[in-house]
């Protein structure tokens, strides 16, 4: 199969959320154990040259520095785990370090569609003492549906995730991506540009401002935004394979408010419309069966 196959892939976790030390140390822990396997049996569990049986199972996971919450002046720590499998003797394709977690029902070898997943995490007046008077916006789950087209086989992707809130939101969310791929010897470069628009009900509980909300407060006026775009980015990522086993991947993306949401007193006044994030992830993968 060709390069640009994707593998079945979950991702999950609590983003944009304090994480614990025990898990910060156990990933460091996996790490270190995995760069200690022999390298040899690596190579036979994942490169068998051979009609291959079985499945390759990757569990990794990263961890992030970004903002708090949409708009947010601060940023905080956050852990995604991940699980991931293809068929033994198949290439590991692409995926970027900020897709939903997805898992594909349709795919040939240019173009994949399935259902996706995602994390938002909440906003809370506590974590900042300007956002006193406001309410507390909650944690939301994300569900859809997501489209991914090579236009040019292992060097461009495309990639469109449109999900509806539960919970925190009610609201409609689409991200938009394209990522150009360089691989260069033990090396996969990426990097490409985002969009990402929402609901005017998304809208309004992220970035509104209700009347009692605003006298309460003191600092700020009501504002209701509507629907439309709400950020303009860039994300990158560098993977480098230790061994055909282990890996790991630094990656960055950066995001401007535009719209109503740039507008909103909330990014204005009290946060900004400039939002950066910085991770790093490791992954091991191992056959099973075969």
């Amino acid at each position: 199969m060709p390069a640009y196959s994707r593998p079945e892939r979950l991702r999950f976790g609590l983003r944009r959320r304090p994480v614990a030390l025990a898990a910060a140390t156990a990933l460091a822990a996996f790490a270190s154990a995995a760069a200690l396997a022999n390298s040899d049996d690596d190579k036979r569990a994942v490169m068998d040259p051979t009609p291959a049986k079985g499945w390759i199972i990757t569990l990794g996971g990263s961890f992030e520095m970004g903002p708090k919450y949409d708009g947010a002046n601060s940023a905080g720590p956050s852990f995604m785990p991940s699980i991931s499998w293809r068929r033994a003797g198949e290439p590991a394709g692409f995926s970027a370090p900020d897709e939903g977690l997805d898992y594909a029902l349709y795919e040939t070898e240019r173009f994949s569609t399935g259902v996706v997943g995602s994390y938002r995490a909440g906003r809370y007046s506590g974590s900042n003492f300007r956002l006193w008077g406001l309410r507390d916006v909650p944690w939301a789950i994300e569900a859809g549906v997501f489209a991914d087209y090579w236009l040019i086989p292992d060097r461009l992707r495309t990639r469109i995730e449109i999900r509806q809130g539960f919970n925190g939101h009610h609201g409609v969310v689409a991200d938009l991506s394209a990522d150009w791929i360089e691989r260069l010897g033990s090396f996969t470069f990426a990097v490409g540009p985002r969009l990402s628009l929402g609901s005017a009900s998304f809208m309004r509980r992220q970035f509104g401002v209700l009347p009692y909300e605003a006298a309460l407060n003191g600092t700020i006026n009501s504002y209701k935004p509507s629907g439309g775009a709400k950020s303009v980015g860039l994300a990158t990522s560098l993977e480098y394979a230790w061994s055909p086993s282990l890996s790991t991947t630094l990656f960055a993306r950066y995001d401007r408010l535009v719209g109503d949401a740039a507008n909103s007193p909330l990014v204005d006044t009290i946060g900004q419309r400039n939002q950066f994030s910085v991770g790093i992830g490791a992954s091991y993968s191992f056959q099973v069966g075969g």
